[in-house]
C-alpha cells in the first residue's frame, strides 16, 4: 500500500539551505535557520516530505543526514512527483491569468538574488 499522506515537495538549494549561488557540485551551503523545524512541522501535520532537487540524490541525502534533516524526509528525487504543493525559491504560482503570470516572471528574483 502506498503512503496516503499528501506530498509536499521542498527544494533543497535556496529553501532548506542558505544558498549563496552555484559554485560547483562539491559546494554545499549550511542549512537555513529553521529548516529542521519546518520539515518537522510538515511531517507532524501529516504531510509526506519529498525533497525535489536538481542535485544528485545521494549527495542531497548525505547533506540532509549530515545536518539531521533526513529524519523528516521520505524521499529525495530529481523527478517531479505528483504533489499537494511545491515549495521552491524559483517558483511562480499560476493563478489562472497568463498575462499576470508573464508579468510576475519578468519581475521575478529569488529571495537570495540582489
Amino acid at each position: 500500500m502506498s503512503d496516503p499522506r499528501p506530498v509536499v515537495c521542498v527544494d533543497l538549494n535556496g529553501v532548506l539551505d542558505s544558498y549563496t549561488g552555484w559554485k560547483h557540485e562539491k559546494h554545499w551551503d549550511p542549512p537555513r535557520p529553521g529548516a529542521g523545524e519546518f520539515l518537522r512541522d510538515l511531517h507532524d501535520r501529516g504531510f509526506r516530505v519529498v525533497v525535489f532537487t536538481t542535485r544528485w540524490a545521494d549527495d542531497a541525502q548525505a547533506w540532509l543526514a549530515q545536518h539531521g534533516l533526513d529524519r523528516w524526509v521520505s524521499e529525495v528525487t530529481d523527478k517531479k512527483p505528483a504533489a499537494h504543493v511545491f515549495v521552491d525559491d524559483r517558483a511562480v504560482c499560476f493563478r489562472g491569468d497568463f498575462g499576470e503570470t508573464l508579468k510576475e516572471i519578468q519581475r521575478f528574483r529569488a529571495h537570495w538574488e540582489k
